[in-house]
Order: C-alpha cells, then sequence, then structure tokens
C-alpha cells in the first residue's frame, strides 16, 4: 500500500507541474497576442494622430476614414501613401467645388451663401464625397430664376442652330463654287 500511495503522490505532482506550465504557456501566449494587438491599436492610433497633425482635412473632420482602411494603411507603406496622395488632394477638390458653385450660382442670378464638402473614405479606399451648398437670390424666386434659366438655354440653343445653318449654307455655296468652276472650265475647253 506504501507503494500505491507515493505513485499517486507523484502522478499528482507531475499532473500539477504539467497543467500549471500548461496554464504559463496558455498565459503567455495571450499576453504576446494581447502585446501584438495592443501595438497594432496603438500603430494605428499613431497613423491616425499623424494624419490629423499633418492634414487639416482630417484634423477638422472633414474626411473620415474607415477603420479598417485606415489599419490597412498604417501597415502598409503603399496604401499610406496612397491615402496619404488622396488626402493631399482634398484642399485643391474643395477649391475647385466652391469654384464650380459660385459660377453655377451666379449663371442662374443668385448669390453663393455656403459651399462645403466633406468625404468618407470607405474600406477599399474608395472616396464617396459630399457637397453642401446653399444659394439665395436677393431680388427673385427660385421659379423666375429657373424660367430665365431656360430661356438662356432656350436662346443658347437657337443661336448655335443659326450658326450650324450658316454652316451648312457655307458649305453647300462653297459646293456650287466648285461646280460652277468645273462648268466654267469645261466651257473654255470646249471652246
Amino acid at each position: 500500500m506504501a507503494i500505491a500511495g507515493i505513485g499517486n503522490n507523484y502522478n499528482n505532482v507531475y499532473e500539477s507541474t504539467y497543467a500549471s506550465q500548461k496554464n504559463e504557456t496558455i498565459k503567455n501566449t495571450e499576453t504576446k497576442e494581447a502585446d501584438t494587438k495592443k501595438a497594432g491599436t496603438d500603430s494605428v492610433s499613431d497613423y491616425y494622430s499623424y494624419l490629423q497633425k499633418n492634414y487639416d482635412c482630417v484634423k477638422n473632420g472633414n474626411v473620415a476614414i474607415s477603420g479598417s482602411y485606415l489599419r490597412q494603411c498604417a501597415n502598409d507603406s503603399e496604401k499610406a501613401k496612397e491615402l496619404e496622395k488622396t488626402l493631399s488632394f482634398y484642399n485643391e477638390s474643395r477649391d475647385r467645388g466652391y469654384a464650380n458653385a459660385k459660377q453655377n450660382a451666379q449663371k442662374l442670378g443668385a448669390r453663393l451663401v455656403s459651399y462645403s464638402e466633406s468625404w468618407s473614405i470607405d474600406n477599399t479606399g474608395n472616396v464617396i464625397m459630399t457637397a453642401s451648398v446653399t444659394i439665395t437670390s436677393d431680388t427673385k424666386g427660385w421659379k423666375e430664376l429657373k424660367e430665365e434659366q431656360e430661356e438662356r438655354l432656350k436662346e443658347k440653343k437657337e443661336k448655335a442652330e443659326q450658326e450650324e445653318k450658316i454652316k451648312e449654307q457655307k458649305e453647300e455655296n462653297a459646293t456650287i463654287s466648285q461646280k460652277a468652276e468645273v462648268v466654267g472650265t469645261n466651257m473654255d475647253l470646249k471652246a
């Protein structure tokens, strides 16, 4: 009986040691995974802070970037270059949008009151642009502005049609002149 007791104690000690080593290995693995995840999160956070510092459109919240795409960019320098190239284009895009909105308002006989532009970059890096434009007319209502615009478009179309008719007439006259020259040359040859 004494031998059985020793064996049992030995097995219990061995099993306890094995179990504690196994638990320690699992804890170490979990800690490493947590550290890796934390490091990944820190790198994304650091990269986003970098973007906020270097691009006013990100800092001001005019550009929203998908978290998964931001994570991809934080871990891939080529994607990061693409993103930063896109972000550097924001101001130029906004300025062009503003100029176009102002020009369109003037064509309507109105005045541009405000213009804002925001971007959303999805998880594949595609940009979705949204613009908000407010225009006003101090003297006319929208119905009058629309009627005036339609009238201008109608006049423009009529003018283009007249220019096309004049062009066709000139081409026809040129063709008749060429035929007349050929007939005149043939008559001179017969004479």
